[in-house]
């Protein structure tokens, strides 16, 4: 099968354990550049947290794609927005009303990368995490404090593995009925809208550019990124990836820090 575009998921992915692309994965992600495959990086980022590794690979231009904020955003890499999904501003209340009472930590997220939280003694670390990746600051507002028309395209609760463990079954009652709910990495258990996630991203950009399904390669090691797996022509597992995501796969490669993105471009693409 020929493969015309590759979804790369990005952290534990793409990405090894300290943030950087190997030498391996560079290497085959510009080999599929020169021979015009399309390299599309799927992220739960944000852009400023995506842009920087989508250029030092090469990704560049109008008609090269990202898709960021689990598939609420899909941009090309001239900065022009080919689809984008938000929650209103009465979810956003809803959220910070729902965090209060229950006494945890959360961030949201705006279009343009900005992440919000509120007044607490304290913030946990995965939200200043998320606000370092994102790069345009921590802004500590609440709800009120902000437009009326305010919207935002995730809202994420922050916490230990052990908290998350414990929280997520009453998130789930509360929220996914109506939303999608998914653990995104260590530390961040995410909310979109119920039809925003990387497969359906996948599904609009492939449509855009008359690709069809099959003809699409795309990899990943956690829950949000199962929809993708499932819906392309070749769905790869990492390694290192959850056992669901595994099961979900077509093919399990190696792990993030031994160049398993490189290593199954090489082997169905080239």
């Amino acid at each position: 099968m020929t493969y015309k575009l590759i979804a790369l998921d990005m952290d534990d992915t793409l990405l090894t354990s300290q943030k950087t692309i190997s030498d391996t994965n560079k290497e085959m992600i510009q080999k599929a550049l020169s021979k015009g495959i399309k390299v599309v990086l799927c992220s739960g980022r944000t852009h400023n947290a995506v842009v920087d590794y989508a250029k030092e690979l090469g990704i560049d231009g109008a008609d090269q794609y990202m898709i960021t904020n689990g598939g609420a955003i899909i941009e090309n890499l001239a900065g022009k927005i080919i689809y984008q999904r938000m929650m209103s501003n009465d979810f956003y209340r809803q959220f910070v009303h729902f965090i209060k009472e229950n006494d945890l930590h959360y961030n949201v997220v705006d279009n343009q990368g900005n992440t919000y939280t509120s007044q607490s003694d304290w913030f946990d670390k995965y939200t200043i995490m998320q606000a370092y990746e994102n790069d345009n600051g921590l802004f500590v507002r609440e709800p009120d404090d902000l437009p009326a028309n305010f919207e935002i395209t995730k809202a994420i609760i922050n916490g230990d593995e052990k908290k998350l463990d414990a929280i997520t079954p009453m998130v789930n009652d509360k929220f996914a009925k109506d939303y999608f709910v998914v653990r995104t990495g260590v530390g961040f258990l995410e909310i979109f809208p119920k039809d925003v996630n990387k497969g359906n991203a996948i599904k609009i950009l492939a449509k855009d550019l008359n690709l069809d399904l099959s003809e699409v390669m795309a990899m990943g090691d956690r829950d949000n990124d199962i929809p993708m797996l499932k819906i392309v022509g070749k769905g790869i597992a990492m390694g290192n990836g959850m056992p669901q995501v595994k099961a979900a796969a077509d093919f399990v490669t190696a792990d993030n820090n031994h160049s398993g993105v490189g290593l199954a471009i090489e082997k169905f693409a080239l």
